[in-house]
């Protein structure tokens, strides 16, 4: 990845958290309620809206992703995938092959867990999964939890990943 492109995706993360953010504070009865993840998505679209310049459209349930921000000339800066609970399987290849097909400059499957503090992040790339918490009680500070290395031998179910420990960095 260049770094131009990583810088990028850095910064559209940073501006993710904080839509995210105003989600937590400004919408929590939807937390409260029964609610279904496309109230989730409408309000995370509003959110995002407010971060994003006007070269960029917000948009539903487009190829399958919950919210997509595009420049709708096949450019994606975000795919969103939303669910309510932890993100199935099934729900992880259908991120993955959007990414794949897509190329969206970063992918990402949020889970708002009821009754957990804080919010699971999925990010994917061609090879690998992070698996990142964001905890809204500590300024929404990001931990990477796991990277699972994603194997497409033919044999291999892609579903089926190998997790690989990340070495903590020394100060």
């Amino acid at each position: 990845m260049k770094t131009d492109q990583r810088s990028e995706n850095i910064d559209t993360f940073q501006l993710f958290k904080k839509a995210l953010k105003l989600l937590c504070e400004e919408d929590t009865f939807l937390f409260a309620k029964k609610s279904k993840r496309e109230a989730f998505s409408c309000r995370m679209a509003q959110h995002l809206n407010r971060y994003f310049g006007s070269a960029w459209y917000i948009d539903a349930a487009i190829d399958g992703s919950d919210l997509l921000i595009w420049d709708r000339q096949g450019n994606i800066a975000l795919a969103l995938f939303i669910a309510k609970d932890y993100v199935s399987t099934i729900q992880k290849e259908k991120a993955r092959r959007f990414h794949l097909e897509k190329k969206p400059a970063l992918t990402l499957a949020l889970s708002l867990l009821e009754g957990k503090d804080y919010a699971l992040i999925y990010r994917f790339e061609k090879e690998f999964i992070d698996y990142l918490h964001i905890y809204p009680d500590q300024d929404y500070e990001d931990k990477v939890l796991k990277r699972c290395q994603i194997n497409d031998d033919e044999d291999t179910d892609p579903a089926l990943f190998r997790i690989v420990k990340r070495k903590k960095a020394t100060s």
